[in-house]
């Protein structure tokens, strides 16, 4: 296929990436982090928790989120960001899935750590890893999509959390994390299926007519 064509295609297939992008943003921090305010209430009237409590669990998920940032490069240089991308939401799923059945503080501090862990070595790969697939003069654009992801998960959150809560009643809190782990299990799973890791970049062709290249050696001189 000619250099042209094969272009192309990772182009086409680079909104894709996009689009996946954006459903792993919505998962890791719409769901995985921004939704907990809206459950932070029923959850703690639940389990009988104080306002002291109720802040450590949100420190305790950001601490899990810094702590991946710090090592989200490395494990994608050595794992690659499709992989380790579709695992951490994986993380954030199953970690999720626990905090609905969690029964103490210390438990679902832990739980909220691993998560907010999950969240971040979710998110900085993903945005790398849509940059990388595009030429500077549409990164932007990409990058903006993507990032969108965290008001749908917002927006979604806001929906449903409230539903739930008025249907199930008392332990409204509990289906709550238990829907929203489903959900970004899901999304894990589609993460592994549509992610790529980025093409290879072909060199830059040289002018036509042009000259070796300044490290080729040069023909000997005639006598």
């Amino acid at each position: 296929m000619p250099p042209s064509e094969r272009r192309s295609l990772s182009l086409g297939y680079g909104w894709v990436i996009v689009a996946t992008g954006t459903l792993t943003i919505l998962a890791c921090l719409g769901f995985g982090r921004f939704a907990l305010g809206m459950i932070l209430p029923s959850m703690g009237s639940g389990l009988g928790l104080s306002y002291g409590q109720l802040g450590t669990i949100g420190t305790a998920n950001f601490v899990g989120y810094l702590a991946a940032v710090l090592v989200a490069r490395p494990l994608a240089a050595r794992m690659g960001s499709r992989l380790l991308i579709s695992l951490a939401l994986l993380v954030v799923g199953g970690s999720m899935l626990l905090v609905s059945r969690a029964a103490s503080f210390g438990v679902l501090a832990a739980l909220y750590a691993v998560t907010g862990f999950g969240s971040g070595a979710a998110n900085v790969p993903m945005m790398a890893l849509v940059a990388q697939w595009f030429e500077p003069a549409r990164r932007g654009r990409a990058a903006g999509f993507v990032a969108i992801g965290s008001g749908f998960g917002i927006i979604a959150s806001g929906k449903l959390i409230p539903y739930v809560n008025r249907v199930v009643g008392p332990d409204g809190w509990r289906t709550n994390w238990l829907v929203l782990g489903l959900c970004v299990t899901a999304i894990a799973i589609l993460a592994l299926v549509l992610l790529r890791n980025p093409p290879a970049r072909a060199a830059p062709a040289r002018a036509p007519g042009a000259g070796p290249t300044a490290s080729a050696p040069h023909p000997a001189a005639g006598p």
